[in-house]
């Protein structure tokens, strides 16, 4: 075979580029050779396993949680358009199956644009607070807040006893969960259409002037509405991941390829020198508690600082007339921290469970990716250390191309 000159002189200077490519390439290695594991490092990890996330959910403030009833309720309502002002809006309108139960916006979209990003849904009955500033102790009354949100469904609580009183199935239902009758047509007529102590002036001053016994009525039916979407909710649970099925083989033979070579030095940084299980802890991957990790604006959102006064208050606390809870049951409640200088520009531990699938990050959505994220924490310098609840970090690209290669095996 004759070659002409142009293909003559590739194969020559070919086996040239190639070396020089090499040299040229990023930092960023392919190595596959096996990394090796201390029996040390494999107790640290075992609690990290899926299998250690509690089956049964427990809430003693919420007696419907497990009743089968409440929780197809529960879904009706997670996906009825109906129960926002323009009939568009409904829980599942943020919270999209396909999306692992978020909406993939760097802020949230209802009636209008919101003020944060939208967490995922899975496993969220596990965690402690709701809500990235942790502004409320139960998921059903975190399910109750929304409704009311003028930028969310921007609804009323007198308009949702109106809808589900006037609707024949959910008011059926109603009854039968909650031995509860909902008001009649006669004292609905009664009933202002729309009012609510979280309204606009008009709503609130309706609701001001209806009397005790009618608010209490009220209360206790928007109550029940939330205890059976937090009822669904609750279901909403993640499956094992490729990281559960490689601690599996990792305990039992103390090494495996399920996952390559970089997630698992991504994961030995992950337990080690990069100190992210300080507070992504345990199967969920987080300690359910609040950190300033620099993202806070003073004056604007300023996290859990700001809503100290608002849980402690709320009347659908725990502590609150409607919970179903004794208050020796209300422990996070009773003993959460009331230091606001402390919590400063804090928020709520997100899980770390389909972190590839859950972006973009941090409470206002301001990174779009897992590396943006671990660049940010590789910027916290000494200053900044001093700022926040955050450690100084020296992370190498490397370092950050390994941690994103294990949180994608969540």
């Amino acid at each position: 075979m004759q070659l002409s000159l142009p293909s003559f002189i590739l194969l020559i200077i070919c086996p040239l580029l190639i070396p020089f490519s090499l040299l040229k390439a990023d930092a960023i290695t392919t190595q596959t050779q096996t990394v090796q594991w201390q029996q040390a490092d494999i107790e640290r990890i075992k609690p990290l396993s899926f299998k250690h996330i509690p089956r049964h959910i427990k809430d003693p403030s919420n007696q419907y949680l497990h009743v089968p009833a409440a929780i197809k309720l529960g879904e009706d309502l997670f996906n009825d358009k109906r129960m926002s002002t323009n009939l568009a809006v409904a829980c599942a309108t943020c919270h999209i199956k396909q999306k692992a139960f978020t909406d993939k916006r760097n802020i949230a979209l209802g009636i209008r644009i919101g003020v944060r990003n939208t967490p995922s849904l899975l496993n969220v009955a596990q965690q402690n607070w709701f809500f990235w500033d942790g502004r409320k102790d139960s998921l059903w009354s975190q399910a109750l807040a929304p409704l009311e949100n003028p930028a969310e469904h921007a609804f009323s609580r007198l308009q949702m006893i109106h809808f589900i009183a006037n609707d024949v199935d959910y008011r059926k239902r109603y009854a039968t969960i909650f031995k509860q009758k909902l008001p009649d047509a006669e004292t609905l007529t009664k009933l202002p259409l729309k009012g609510s102590p979280n309204g606009n002036i008009d709503e609130l001053i309706t609701w001001k002037k209806l009397p005790s016994e009618t608010k209490k009525m009220v209360n206790r039916i928007f109550s029940n509405i939330g205890k059976a979407i937090a009822a669904y909710v609750s279901t909403l649970k993640s499956k094992p991941s490729r990281f559960d099925h490689f601690i599996a083989a990792l305990e039992k033979k103390g090494e495996s390829s399920l996952l390559g070579p970089s997630a698992q030095r991504g994961l030995k940084l992950f337990i080690g020198r990069a100190g992210c299980a300080n507070c992504h802890q345990g199967a969920l991957f987080s300690n359910k508690e609040f950190h300033n990790i620099g993202t806070g604006i003073p004056g604007r959102d300023n996290g859990r600082a700001e809503v100290i006064s608002e849980v402690k208050h709320d009347v659908f606390n725990c502590l609150g007339e409607f919970s179903d809870a004794r208050a020796d049951q209300c422990i996070n409640l009773k003993y959460m921290s009331t230091n606001s200088h402390a919590m400063a520009g804090a928020y709520r531990t997100p899980s770390l469970r389909n972190v590839s699938k859950t972006a973009p990050y941090m409470h206002d959505g301001r990174f779009k990716t897992l590396n943006a994220v671990l660049d940010y924490y590789a910027s916290i310098d000494k200053q900044k250390a001093l700022q926040t609840d955050l450690p100084e970090m020296k992370l190498s690209e490397q370092d950050k191309a390994d941690l994103v290669r294990f949180l994608q095996t969540l």
